[in-house]
């Protein structure tokens, strides 16, 4: 009995941590977005735009984590959004870096 109240509490708590570290990772990824737009107004960078959908990008990603972790979304999109996100991200950031302009 002990040991499965104690397996209950690891399992909640280790899902508030999870919410917990997407949550602080959107958070800061909108603000890595919100940066990136105000710096490339200031600039004109034209790279800057690959950075922006990045970050975005990003986001909404996690976000996507922490509802289904949240509302435990099982469905067979979520196998295919997941890589299929972090794909899309790394190129974005990858174009980032090649751009010359």
């Amino acid at each position: 009995m002990y040991f499965t109240v104690q397996l209950i509490l690891q399992i909640l708590v280790s899902d508030m941590i999870e919410v917990s570290l997407y949550a602080v990772g959107s958070v800061f990824s909108t603000i890595l977005t919100v940066l990136s737009i105000s710096a490339y107004r200031k600039s004109g960078l034209k790279k800057l735009k690959y950075a922006i959908v990045a970050f975005a990008l990003f986001s909404g990603f996690l976000i996507y984590e922490i509802l289904e972790s949240l509302l435990s979304l099982d469905n067979e999109f979520t196998d295919i959004i997941i890589p299929s996100s972090a794909l899309v991200i790394l190129i974005f950031l990858f174009l980032t870096v090649i751009k010359r302009t």
